[in-house]
């Protein structure tokens, strides 16, 4: 199928990117007079445009994942989230009983039979600090939704498309994916990484916007993108230049605001450059990253981090495998989204050897990155990175957010195998809507 069948590009206005060629690479971006907080941004390397995806994808109609069930909701077993949970918690094996002193005057306490958990799923009571299960309340007695927001049913929330179709895509490339997590476990040198970038889908012929019929945000469907257009994650100075002031200014008011989770910042200035991954350093690896790179045949590279003040510091030195890709179109604003999973390994050993990428007609000098972020954190969850980057002759702006993934994975395991709360879906929720907020603010009215 043709996509311009689908899709009509738009024409009025260029892929926004700020002028290069006129700037020294170490020249800072500009200033904020009215605040005393960092005021530069550099951009990570975009992604790879060709697909590996990893595991399959949930068809509409098949079973939906246990995070999406409700603790009444019966599923296409007949069962229960509820007897899901204490079917798993019998066939798990009876843990041996910690060996307890004894006094010569008092008998041995009896074990107790240990409850089977109570139903944990966005946010349903925790068990009591005495072992007991909490009681279930009672279908209709307390609801997030009321008035005119209630609907016919006993739902407390109803969940949007978008943010379910993202949930159920990092569920399957990273919570119940067995790739990633056999790696994850292998090594404490291996992590996930699960980021938000901002910017537009553009064809790839033209290298305008993707228009088509719909007006307001949706997931795009991959099958119709992976080969006819690109993400383009830049902006331009000027909204460089009003993120910076915006984002300085949620610190400001978070600042002894009882209200508000607070938000922190960091400024930090590096150098990147990447080196081939030789035969020896991939022989270093731990088995599942070398079966993994093997499987998804990228280029494996090492990415070099270096203090920018003082290039002979080492900072850090990773490989990043890309995982999979999802892309969100969102015409009523400056710009779309993609979200991406990737694995980061902490290359081991010396780094003696290794040899810089140098790209044709591009030198070792120009192949270099140097990048000026302000990182914005808060609720130990969420970290906007707002990023100038300066490569050669050429200088970048990029916005991204990064999930913090011991947050992600502890959230999952409470939904897969135990009864405690999981915040899974509000995680998500919360990516989402500072998506939207961030681009909702660059938009001109």
């Amino acid at each position: 199928m043709d996509i311009r069948q689908l899709v009509n590009p738009v024409t009025e206005a260029p892929a926004r990117r700020s002028l290069s060629g006129s700037h020294n690479i170490l020249t800072p971006s500009p200033a904020i007079s009215h605040a005393n907080l960092p005021t530069q941004t550099p951009p990570h390397a975009p992604p790879a445009t060709n697909r590996t995806t990893m595991t399959g994808k949930r068809k509409r109609h098949d079973p939906k994942p246990i995070w999406a069930y409700r603790e009444t909701e019966i599923d296409a077993d007949g069962n229960t989230l509820n007897k899901h949970l204490v079917k798993i918690e019998q066939s798990r094996p009876a843990p041996a009983p910690a060996p307890v002193p004894v006094s010569a005057e008092a008998p041995a306490p009896q074990p107790q039979a240990r409850p089977p958990p109570p139903a944990a799923h966005n946010g349903a009571p925790p068990p009591h600090a005495n072992g007991n299960a909490a009681k279930a309340a009672p279908p209709g007695s307390s609801h997030g939704l009321a008035g005119y927001a209630r609907p016919i049913s006993d739902d407390a929330e109803v969940y949007d498309d978008p943010t379910r179709a993202v949930c159920d895509f990092i569920w399957t490339s990273v919570i119940d994916n067995p790739t990633v997590r056999a790696a994850i476990d292998e090594s404490s040198d291996t992590q996930v990484e699960v980021e938000a970038r901002w910017g537009q889908i553009q064809g790839r012929a033209d290298g305008q916007r993707l228009r088509g019929i719909h007006r307001t945000e949706c997931v795009v469907d991959p099958a119709l993108t992976s080969e006819s257009t690109k993400f383009e994650s830049t902006m331009t100075m000027e909204q460089h230049k009003k993120m910076n002031v915006y984002l300085n200014t949620q610190v400001q008011k978070s600042t002894n605001n009882a209200a508000r989770e607070p938000v922190t910042y960091k400024h930090t200035r590096e150098i990147d450059q990447q080196y081939e991954l030789s035969q020896d350093g991939f022989n270093r690896l731990s088995p599942k990253v070398r079966q993994l790179i093997a499987s998804t045949r990228q280029k494996a590279r090492i990415r070099v981090t270096r203090d920018m003040k003082n290039p002979s510091t080492i900072l850090g030195a990773l490989l990043k495998i890309r995982i999979d890709n999802l892309e969100i179109s969102s015409p009523q604003t400056e710009w779309d989204y993609r979200i991406g999973v990737n694995l980061e390994i902490k290359f081991p050993g010396p780094l003696d050897g290794l040899q810089p990428v140098v790209e044709k007609d591009r030198t070792v000098e120009e192949m270099k990155r140097y990048k000026d972020r302000v990182s914005y954190s808060w609720a130990k969850a969420y970290q906007i990175d707002l990023t100038q980057v300066t490569s050669g002759k050429s200088k970048n702006h990029e916005l991204e957010l990064e999930l913090n993934s011991d947050v992600l994975l502890k959230n999952g395991e409470y939904t897969r195998h135990t009864g405690q709360p999981s915040k899974y879906e509000a995680l998500i929720n919360g990516m989402m809507n500072n998506l939207r907020v961030l681009s909702r603010e660059i938009t001109p009215q």
